[in-house]
Parts: C-alpha cells; sequence; structure tokens
C-alpha cells in the first residue's frame, strides 16, 4: 500500500457518507501487510441482534430436572413456559434446559449438533448496569465494556486488524435502513435494507441506462467519465463505490418465481424465509444466503430483528395470542431457513463457513410484572450457530435464580462476557487474534470450546497508524 499523509487522509474522508453507505474498498484505515495476521480465513461472521432485550428466561427456561426449576415458577406465572400440556417447551438433549416450543428449528439445529446456547451471557459492566436500551445497545456494539464508544465498532476493528486481503470485492454488510454501529467507521460495508433497494436513482433520468437518440447519458456513464486513470485518493473511493455498485446491480434478489421472475433467487434443500419475515427478517437472510453462495467475499454482517421489550402482555405459549412467542417462531424458522439454504448449496455446505451468534443488549428481570411482562434485566442467553460450531451443549456457570443469587436480588447475573463468545469466533473462525483491539479493555481471554478451529495467542493490534501516516 502507497504511504498517504494527514492531508490525503482528511481529503478521503470527504467520501464517508458515500463511501460507507455503499461499500467502497478504499483502504484508507488499513495498516500495511506485515503487521496483519497471516492466519485469516474466508470464513462470515453473521452478528444476529435482538434489539430491545430478548428474555432469554422464555427462550431458554428451566427444564424438569433443572435445580433452577421451583425459583423459575416462583417468579413467572402468566409469562411461564409450561413443561407440559398446551404449549409445553422442547425437550434439549445434554443439559436440564428446555427451549421455547415455538423455536421447533433452533431445537432441530441444536438436537443436530449446530446450535448451542451460552447461559447468564452479556456485559460485565460496572455499577449502575445500564439499562437504557440505548446506551445498553451502544456499549455492546462498540465493544468497549460498560464505557461509551468512539464512533468505531468492534467489527469494524476486527475488519481492520483481521488480514482482509486487497481484492475481496464485498467484505460487510449491515442489513437495515442504517448501519449498524459495531460497522461503524468503517469503508469496507455496505448498508442495505433489501438486496432488491440496492441502487443509486438520485438523477433526472436513469442511473444505468443511456439513451444516445435523445442526447441522454445515464448517471453512471457520468460518473465514471469524471475520474480518469491517474485519480486521487477521493477519486478512487469514488470509483471503488461505483464499482460496489456494478457488483450488485445485476443480482436479481427477488425470490424465483417460474412464471413472473425465473431469474430470481431460490433457495435450496427446501429453505423456507417466509415462515420468517417479521420486519424483513427473512428477506434479509434470504439476500445474505444468496450473496454468500456468490462467492462475494462477504466477511462480516449484521441483521436486526426488533420488538422484543415485552413490559406489557409477553404472553406464553397457552395463549392464543403469544407476542413472544411469534417473536420467537419468527427468529427459529429465520435462522433454520440459512442454515439449510447454505448447508445444501450447490457447492457444498457453505455452513462450514458460516458462523452466526444472536445477542441481545440484556437480558430481563426474573420475576414477571403486574402487566404481564417483564422489565429490563441483565445476563442473558447468547445463541451460536454454524456448521462448525461445537453444539448440541449449552455453555456457561449459571449462578441461580434463588433470591440469594441474582444480580441485585432481581437479575440473572453476568458469569460469561459476551466479549469471550465472540472472540473466540474472531480467534477460531476467523483467523484474527487481535481480539484486544476488536474488544479495547478486554482481557483475560480463555475459549469455552464452542467454536471448532486453531487457537492463537490472543493480541492486540496498537501498530495501526504507525506506518504509512505521517505528517506531511
Amino acid at each position: 500500500m502507497n504511504a498517504f499523509n494527514r492531508r490525503d487522509f482528511l481529503k478521503g474522508c470527504c467520501v464517508t457518507a458515500l463511501a460507507a453507505g455503499t461499500g467502497s474498498r478504499a483502504r484508507a484505515y488499513f495498516a500495511p501487510p506485515p503487521l496483519l495476521p497471516a492466519t485469516a480465513t474466508d470464513d462470515t461472521l453473521v452478528v444476529v441482534f435482538l434489539r430491545g432485550a430478548m428474555d432469554g428466561l422464555s427462550l431458554l427456561p428451566p427444564g424438569s430436572a433443572s435445580p433452577y426449576r421451583a425459583d423459575y415458577e416462583a417468579s413467572r406465572t402468566n409469562t411461564r413456559v409450561p413443561l407440559s400440556g398446551t404449549g409445553a417447551a422442547l425437550a434439549l438433549a445434554n443439559t436440564t434446559w428446555a427451549l421455547h416450543p415455538r423455536a421447533t428449528g433452533l431445537r432441530a439445529l441444536y438436537q443436530a449438533g449446530h446450535a448451542a446456547f451460552v447461559v447468564a451471557a452479556g456485559q460485565v459492566q460496572p455499577n449502575p448496569v445500564v439499562r437504557s436500551h440505548f446506551e445498553a445497545q451502544s456499549n455492546l456494539e462498540f465493544g468497549i465494556g460498560g464505557g461509551g464508544g468512539n464512533g468505531i465498532g468492534w467489527l469494524t476493528r476486527h475488519l481492520v486488524s483481521g488480514g482482509l486481503p486487497a481484492n475481496v470485492p464485498l467484505p460487510a454488510a449491515s442489513m437495515g435502513s442504517i448501519t449498524a454501529n459495531s460497522l461503524l467507521g468503517s469503508s469496507d460495508a455496505i448498508t442495505m435494507n433489501s438486496g432488491s433497494d440496492f441502487r443509486l436513482d438520485t438523477f433526472h433520468w436513469s442511473w444505468q441506462n443511456d439513451d444516445a437518440a435523445h442526447g441522454l447519458v445515464g448517471g453512471v456513464s457520468r460518473m465514471n467519465a469524471l475520474w480518469g486513470s491517474n485519480a486521487t485518493l477521493l477519486e478512487r473511493a469514488g470509483m471503488e463505490t461505483l464499482d460496489s455498485l456494478a457488483l450488485l446491480r445485476p443480482i436479481d434478489f427477488n425470490p424465483y418465481d417460474a412464471a413472473n421472475n425465473p431469474d430470481g433467487y431460490q433457495p435450496t434443500g427446501g429453505a423456507n424465509y417466509t415462515l420468517a419475515n417479521n420486519g424483513g427478517f427473512g428477506t434479509q437472510l434470504r439476500n445474505v444466503a444468496q450473496m454468500i453462495k456468490l462467492n462475494l467475499g462477504l466477511r462480516a454482517v449484521t441483521i436486526d430483528l426488533g420488538n422484543w421489550d415485552t413490559h406489557v402482555g409477553q404472553g406464553n405459549p397457552t395463549q392464543s395470542y403469544d407476542w413472544f412467542g411469534n417473536q420467537v417462531e419468527s427468529l427459529s424458522q429465520g435462522l433454520s431457513a440459512f442454515y439449510t439454504d447454505l448447508s445444501t448449496a450447490a457447492s457444498g455446505n457453505l455452513m462450514q463457513r458460516v458462523s452466526v451468534i444472536v445477542v441481545s443488549e440484556f437480558g430481563r428481570r426474573v420475576l414477571e410484572n403486574s402487566d404481564g411482562g417483564t422489565d429490563h434485566g441483565y445476563g442473558n442467553v447468547i445463541t451460536v450457530l454454524g456448521g462448525a460450531v461445537n453444539g448440541g451443549h449449552v455453555y456457561g456457570t449459571y449462578p441461580g435464580l434463588a433470591s440469594g443469587d441474582l444480580y441485585e436480588g432481581n437479575d440473572v447475573a453476568v458469569t460469561t462476557d459476551y466479549r469471550q463468545v465472540i472472540s473466540e469466533a474472531l480467534i477460531r473462525r476467523m483467523g484474527n487474534p487481535n481480539i484486544y483491539y476488536a474488544f479495547p479493555g478486554y482481557s483475560g481471554y480463555a475459549p469455552l470450546g464452542i467454536f471448532q478451529g486453531a487457537d492463537l495467542p490472543p493480541s492486540g493490534f496498537d501498530q495501526i497508524f504507525k506506518n504509512g501516516f505521517e505528517a506531511a
């Protein structure tokens, strides 16, 4: 990489609004190759954020043989997941925990050894624990661990330090209307609500259609004509942005239909994403699966599934209308379809190099409230799935549900830092040992054994700006 000075760097920042949103491959923030790990893999890490604080005790309630079942039932009536009769919890092998009855897809993955759960997981924070959705989500995505972020997400720091090859067409995608905080500051991430919407139509004429007969030139042609072979850093960033747009524009992200859309995307293995189309969740998972199959180089993806803030009318599986159950079904069916689609790809089992981590900002209080819901808590459940996951197990040390075992007498305590789970994925699956750079302030990492892969000595990455970034 050629050296550049601060003036060029600041000039390059002028394209941030365009490049960060549409996928520039500008390498302005990347250190020279000698500082990057040689162990980087071509795996993809998908982070699903359950925004609103998912109730882990309803997703993964104590089973019949659990030492925590009596305390759970003493605290839950209107939100209880029963063990028998209508809406009975699903038994899980190798554990005394059970699963919400509408999580049939997740249960199948767990029983097949492709999914696992981590209990009493969350953000290890100094007192007082943050119970604000906005602040807790921000802390988790910036990866600081209870402190405010600096505008750079942990996934961005992973991409910077992870040895990403220079020729990867599409390293990262944030699925949604705005860029996830975990990818803020990245010049390698695109943001898309859905693949079919990924185009720019901001000109008075068509973005990509030229009409020579009427003297009209399409927007792409005009933009490309602005930049020559001796482009500046700023101009190169613009050219790379157009390259990203050109990469995705020909892809038909709409579903296959034999009569109306024969060129559309057809999932394999009988995968059905429509059962998970809660706020576009199923569509976004389908788009990600399609991009992975097209081998565009995706290394990191973020997807949100919201509406987990269940203060009132949370419901339970015995009721005809079960709000929480609807949410669980969308999550379970979506992840099941995603796994089925990629594991049955024509090119082979692509889930062998895809790992999914499902997180939420915090859990819910153990004792339900008088409105049939649950209030903001602390410890929660992390769900992990993938072809290289040591599934069929529940990981973590559980502190208990008796009043004396609860954090501040109300909440499930946190015994596993969420950064420990993600760090294991970064090291064992992504080949990036620089976890202390991805998560500033984190220390003492040890693998839980969730992921398959080689262990590397955990390290930082403090030399990122020491080379090629000197004052002019």
